[in-house]
């Protein structure tokens, strides 16, 4: 039994100019704040009224939420293959399977797992990314993770996640 819900297209990718990119060793790690809205995913996905309609009726977590995304890259950047969506409404993360659009989206259980940004930094700082990757078809990069330079960039992760946050709580 698979949880959560599989999309069969590649999620979309940070703005990068709001995006802050950390370098960790084998991995690129981006903090963005997102405003995830239906206009935004017709922009991104070059979609008609339609098919957002069609999500806003299929989507098990919505299209219509906002908080600080991590993405995990490999080192150039070219595929993320996790992600860690710390929304306010419907917190959850991604697998996103190599080589192809397969994303697989896991709703986050905060009452078990405790809040979503401890969770999320934990797993960078602990090197609980590599089982995630590895389900991801990253296991070369599960294998290279240094575990120094994973901890010194959580906390900088960290740091930026609560400052982008205090943001969003200000301006509710």
């Amino acid at each position: 039994m698979e949880i959560g819900h599989v999309y069969e297209m590649p999620p979309m990718r940070p703005d990068d100019a709001h995006t802050t990119y950390f370098d960790a060793g084998v991995l690129k790690i981006g903090v963005e704040y997102r405003n995830l809205t239906p206009e935004a995913l017709m922009e991104y996905y070059e979609a008609d009224e339609a098919y957002i309609e069609e999500l806003r009726r299929t989507a098990p977590l919505g299209i219509e939420d906002r908080g600080v995304s991590l993405h995990i890259f490999d080192a150039d950047g070219q595929w993320e293959y996790l992600r860690f969506d710390l929304f306010e409404d419907a917190p959850h993360y991604h697998y996103n399977y190599a080589g192809g659009g397969r994303n697989h989206i896991i709703p986050f259980d905060e009452t078990a797992h405790g809040p979503i940004a401890e969770w999320a930094v934990g797993k960078i700082r602990t090197g609980g990314l590599a089982p995630m990757l590895t389900q991801a078809g990253a296991a070369e990069l599960a294998d290279g993770l240094d575990p120094d330079i994973l901890a010194d960039v959580a906390g900088q992760v960290a740091d930026l996640t609560t400052e982008l946050q205090a943001r969003l709580a200000a301006a509710v």
